[in-house]
């Protein structure tokens, strides 16, 4: 079986577990922490708060491999029997290398899974040397795997969430301001653009500026009247003494228009 192809087939609920180990738990009010954390202070196989040796280290990694191997099934082993403990020492020094990894939590779930084991074989290239083809590919396989899990569990740890919520705040609050501050500096024209307001207008009254009014039979009157000559002004007014209250309001006829003399 390809060896490259046994992540897909490793349940989460067997890698997961594994991988936790790796790291430090949260302890009971687990409170914010204003600066991201780096790798190598989460790790459990080093630092003050060590709770995992190396033989412990190498045991996982035994046991990755071994669940690696039972996932392919039958009949379809991805290295010989006597290479497995050469692959399971492989990946123990390289996740090893996550105490000496450069960057901290938030870095890493920015980067994904596939980058971060990149980084992490690039931290530790010897550690895969002498290796078979095959049993390098299954040693490249877990580690992009366990990759995999990491960035999950760093995205799902209670003080991460907090901080990037806070961080995500900060980011839109200085959005914001930068935003005000180039309005400040590049104000917009008052008027807009006036050329373009100008040409419009006047297209509009050169398309739209006359009518037909129909009904009117003038001599010699117009076809089409300009808007400003034939537009019905209106007017109301109050009900005199004499009418009473129901006398209503009528717009007053158009007047024509003028001749030259």
């Amino acid at each position: 079986m390809d060896p490259s192809a046994l992540g897909v087939r490793l349940a989460s609920g067997v890698v997961a577990p594994l991988v936790r180990k790796l790291f430090v738990q949260e302890g009971p009010g687990a409170g914010l922490v204003d600066a991201p954390v780096r790798i190598s202070a989460l790790v459990s196989f080093k630092g003050e708060r060590r709770t995992l040796t190396d033989k412990d280290l190498r045991k996982l990694a035994a046991e990755l491999v071994r669940r690696a191997v039972r996932s392919a099934g039958p009949g379809e082993r991805p290295v010989p029997a006597d290479e497995e403990t050469a692959v399971a020492d492989a990946l123990a020094a390289t996740l090893a290398g996550l105490g000496t990894l450069a960057m901290d939590d938030v870095q890493a779930v920015a980067l994904g899974s596939t980058a971060l084991a990149e980084r992490l074989a690039a931290a530790v290239p010897q550690a895969a040397h002498g290796l078979s083809r095959d049993a390098a590919l299954l040693h490249e396989t877990l580690v992009g795997t366990a990759c995999l899990h990491i960035v999950h569990f760093f995205s799902q740890r209670s003080t991460f969430v907090a901080r990037t919520l806070v961080q995500q705040s900060r980011n839109l609050d200085a959005l914001i301001t930068r935003v005000d501050e180039f309005a400040e500096r590049h104000p917009a024209p008052p008027t807009g653009d006036v050329t373009f307001e100008r040409t419009y207008l006047s297209h509009l009254a050169h398309k739209h500026g006359r009518l037909t009014i129909y009904g009117i039979d003038l001599h010699n009157s117009p076809d089409r009247w300009p808007l400003d000559a034939a537009y019905m002004s209106l007017e109301a007014t109050g009900p005199s003494r004499a009418e009473g209250p129901s006398t209503t309001s009528r717009p007053a006829p158009p007047s024509p228009p003028r001749t030259a003399s």
